[in-house]
Parts: C-alpha cells; sequence; structure tokens
C-alpha cells in the first residue's frame, strides 16, 4: 500500500550512485553484480578508473557473508598488463572461467 501511494504522489526518491573513491589498497574486496575480485597487488589509478567505469566498487561491509563468485588472483595483474581496449573481454573470460 506504501507502494502505491509513493507512486501516485510522486514521492519516489532515485537513489545515489556509489561514491568514487581512491584505489583500493592490498587486501581489500571489490564487488559488482554477485562478482568478487580481491585484490592481492597494487592497483593503480588508470586501472581503478576504469574498474569504476565498469561498475566496481570497495567492499564497504568488513565480515560480509553474502556468496560471491571469487575471480582468479591473477585477475587484476592481468588487467593491468592488458591495453584499454582488451580489458573488457579479459574480464569476461575470467567470469565465464570462474563460473
Amino acid at each position: 500500500m506504501k507502494d502505491f501511494f509513493r507512486n501516485l504522489f510522486g514521492i519516489r526518491q532515485r537513489r545515489k550512485g556509489l561514491p568514487v573513491t581512491p584505489p583500493p589498497k592490498v587486501g581489500a574486496s571489490v564487488i559488482r553484480n554477485g562478482a568478487r575480485i580481491k585484490i592481492v597487488q597494487p592497483c593503480d589509478s588508470e586501472l581503478w578508473d576504469w574498474l569504476l567505469l565498469m561498475g566496481w566498487r570497495v567492499n564497504p561491509v568488513r565480515n560480509d557473508r553474502r556468496t560471491y563468485l571469487n575471480l582468479p588472483k591473477e585477475t587484476i595483474n592481468r588487467l593491468r598488463i592488458a591495453d584499454a581496449e582488451q580489458r573488457g573481454r579479459i574480464l569476461e573470460e575470467l567470469l565465464e572461467m570462474a563460473k
């Protein structure tokens, strides 16, 4: 019923986008749509900017008990070495490999 009235009177508010953060430190987790990358090497700012544009964010929860699809540990290294044009394809391959 609340939902109906919120729609009727236009009370709904759009959610803000997730904040842009500095590059994550080693040991942090980066998540997007149920997938997780564990940062095992320092992430440079150019790669982090690309990941932010793709929708990846630092996991704000310290003891997160949700289940994620864990990508391989060499993910950040492979993305750092690759050209900007190839990163999307490499990330898709790693997601398929992890499934």
